[in-house]
């Protein structure tokens, strides 16, 4: 009977351990080098330079009526072979400002 009980524990503890090292395993890599920047028009946009993944922008909207937000921008990615900026569109006579890139997945 103690056979069957060390056997069964040695057992659970392999399940165990090689449970732990699946869940230690690396996941995909993350989007990185993020960074946030005005367009021309004075959109925000949200970029990420490296690896695969989703981001978004979220900055304030400054006009001459001052300064509103927090605000989120579209989501961006890059995923098999394409890439789309994240834009946080302030419409018309303002720009954003205090801005900063989220890595969503």
């Amino acid at each position: 009977m103690s056979r069957i009980r060390s056997f069964g524990l040695a057992s659970s503890a392999m399940v165990i351990a090689a449970g732990a090292m699946l869940f230690a395993a690396p996941s995909a890599s993350a989007a990185s080098n993020c960074h946030a920047y005005n367009r021309s028009d004075g959109a925000g946009i949200g970029w990420c330079d490296s690896d695969n993944g989703r981001w978004r922008v979220h900055g304030y909207c400054a006009n001459v009526d001052g300064v509103r937000g927090p605000y989120t921008g579209t989501e961006g990615g890059r995923q098999n072979g394409q890439e789309w900026a994240s834009v946080l569109d302030c419409g018309m006579g303002g720009g954003a400002v205090n801005m900063w890139v989220e890595v969503t997945g």
